[in-house]
């Protein structure tokens, strides 16, 4: 009888914890995007805090300086990025509708017709149906519904650009809020949490040196590499005298995280644009800088800045990036390969405790 008692009390108990747990998620839920970004900024300078903790003895004059590092090198950044990119948004969608109001549409298909001449004229004679779909009228209806589904999309974020901005300025402050207290009071909890797991003192460090490994090689593999990336696109852009190229670098960071071909998605057709309809040589030497640097810097930095971090299989890579992003947001390109990586260290745990 007693035993029973025990066993009813625990279950109980446990049940209780668990429904007081769902309900502190049920309550997080609004803010998870900027808290679990908070907690991946902590986790990659952590470094830093512990750098500065060295120092000045104190974890709150650590903290707070680890805040103001993170602040100068990523918030301050990106918010100067942001401010540039819609400027250059705006002036973009200004100078196309003055484009077409003033007939250069019916300019550019022509000039596209006649620098493509023969390429359309062989396509035509072998495969009639592409020469049909490539004809005058085509080629501007597919450009005009390109720029009125893009211009479309602007006015839309226009109208709606108060309400994102409060919302930005609270998940900013959220973002702010946790981050500090991650860095003042994250090692305690993540010990406290340590001593709650039911798995030997082996099996905790392996489970938290994997999730430590895979954000900061996330971040200083994936992040890096496409930062620098995206800094020699923008010499290629401006080398060619593309408008907007802070746009297109911008552009070339968002794809520089999609496999298989990263930034290649957005330089190589810029560079066979130049190549084939503005310059030929500008073309050739942006198809060098492209292959030899850009796209061949995945080979090198990548390895140099991750180490000894986490590796995973190109394929996992793939899903957990694409599949993060499609269920997660701009999170998910950091939890889904943390997951997949946490993912397959329980198994290997599983395998070596239960299977033998």
């Amino acid at each position: 009888m007693e035993g029973f008692r025990k066993k009813l009390f625990t279950y109980g108990f446990l049940a209780t914890v668990l429904f007081i747990f769902g309900l502190v998620v049920y309550m997080l839920l609004p803010f998870w995007q900027p808290i679990i970004l908070a907690l991946i900024s902590a986790t990659v300078f952590y470094p830093v805090q512990r750098f500065f903790k060295k120092i000045f003895f104190s974890d709150l004059v650590a903290s707070f300086l680890s805040l103001l590092t993170v602040v100068s090198l990523v918030v301050m950044p990106f918010t100067v990025a942001g401010v540039i990119l819609s400027q250059e948004l705006v002036k973009l969608i200004s100078n196309l509708q003055q484009f077409i109001n003033k007939g250069g549409l019916d300019l550019l298909v022509n000039e596209i017709q006649s620098k493509l001449y023969i390429y359309l004229y062989k396509l035509q004679a072998k495969y009639p149906a592409i020469g049909e779909f490539l004809n005058e009228e085509n080629l501007k209806g597919w450009l005009q519904h390109l720029y009125t589904n893009f211009s479309g999309w602007i006015a839309k974020s226009t109208k709606e650009f108060v309400f994102w901005f409060g919302n930005a300025l609270f998940g900013l402050f959220i973002y702010l809020l946790t981050l500090f207290f991650a860095f003042y009071q994250g090692k305690t909890a993540v010990n406290h949490l340590k001593r709650i797991l039911p798995l030997e003192e082996q099996d905790k460090e392996e489970i938290f040196q994997t999730v430590y490994n895979a954000v900061t090689g996330v971040i200083y593999g994936t992040v890096g590499t496409a930062i620098v990336q995206s800094f020699i696109a923008l010499g290629l852009y401006i080398y060619y005298g593309l408008p907007y190229p802070f746009l297109w670098a911008l552009i070339t960071v968002l794809f520089a995280f999609i496999p298989p071909f990263g930034t290649g998605y957005v330089w190589f057709p810029i560079t066979v644009y130049e190549l084939l309809l503005v310059d030929k040589t500008k073309g050739i030497i942006g198809l060098a800088i492209g292959f030899l640097i850009i796209s061949s810097i995945d080979n090198f930095v990548r390895p140099l800045v991750m180490k000894e971090k986490i590796e995973l299989p190109y394929i996992v890579l793939f899903f957990s990036v694409i599949g993060g992003l499609i269920a997660f947001g701009f999170t998910g390109l950091f939890l889904g390969p943390t997951i997949f990586a946490l993912f397959i260290t329980l198994l290997e745990i599983y395998e070596e405790k239960f299977s033998k």
